[in-house]
């Protein structure tokens, strides 16, 4: 039962898409972040949906290319894109520690969040636009989950800021299992896009690139920022799901 609960726990909190089953239990905030990559396969199935009936409605490409970019935001209430924003506030602020984490923690939209945004979207348009008639529902399904898998275990992984929502949590036991969890959900997903038709290299590509820049950003605001948190996972994933778009749009 409480795997049920952690699931919709991460439905609840991760998306704005009605949940069938509402209940909270705050001893399983890590088994709810382990259920991230299950959250990804949700929203990445409605992704699938939205795309095929946008292919046969017959309207312009680039209509298409938006409203696939704005779903995947939506999807979260903004949650992912808010993170991403007060990340790079913080960092790119160039002040000490314990301000940047003060400015992490400020609800005040600053120029550099406002700025970065901009790029973020205009580069996930161009990327969306380039790649419309070259994405495979497989993609649309791995993105989301191979994205929030990262996110996911980094959260599980490293150690909070302390004003982070998850600080209370990082040294409970069996925090392993939950990481492994993750893993084991990923390699499911990757599987299940196999199956769904798409090459087995450019899936694999595209899970690739989206791990390796993933980790690698959300190293890089761990340590500009002093930790982890709940702001650095929204960071990972969008960063991480626009590598995944633009090497769709390359390959």
């Amino acid at each position: 039962m409480k795997f049920v609960i952690g699931f919709f726990m991460a439905w609840g909190n991760f998306m704005t898409i009605p949940c069938p089953y509402k209940r909270w239990d705050g001893s399983l905030k890590n088994m709810m972040l382990a259920f991230l990559p299950s959250v990804g396969a949700v929203i990445g199935l409605i992704w699938m949906g939205i795309f095929w009936c946008l292919l046969r409605t017959g309207i312009s490409p680039l209509l298409i290319s938006f409203v696939m970019m704005f779903y995947i935001f939506a999807v979260c209430g903004f949650m992912h894109m808010d993170g991403f924003m007060d990340c790079n506030d913080a960092i790119m602020s160039r002040r000490p520690l314990e301000e940047r984490q003060r400015i992490l923690k400020d609800s005040t939209v600053g120029a550099f969040a406002v700025v970065t945004v901009v790029f973020l979207l205009l580069a996930w348009f161009a990327a969306m636009s380039s790649a419309i008639y070259r994405i495979g529902y497989a993609d649309l399904l791995l993105i989301p989950v191979v994205s929030r898998a990262v996110s996911g275990a980094a959260v599980l992984s490293y150690r909070p800021i302390g004003h982070s929502q998850y600080a209370e949590d990082y040294k409970a036991p069996g925090r392993w299992k939950y990481r492994m969890a993750v893993l084991l959900q990923a390699a499911v997903f990757f599987v299940l896009a196999l199956l769904l038709g798409g090459g087995w290299l450019k899936l694999l590509i595209v899970t690739a690139v989206i791990a390796a820049v993933g980790f690698l950003v959300c190293l890089y605001a761990r340590k500009q920022l002093g930790g982890m948190s709940g702001d650095i996972a929204g960071y990972t994933i969008c960063i991480g799901e626009l590598a995944g778009i633009v090497t769709l749009a390359i390959l």
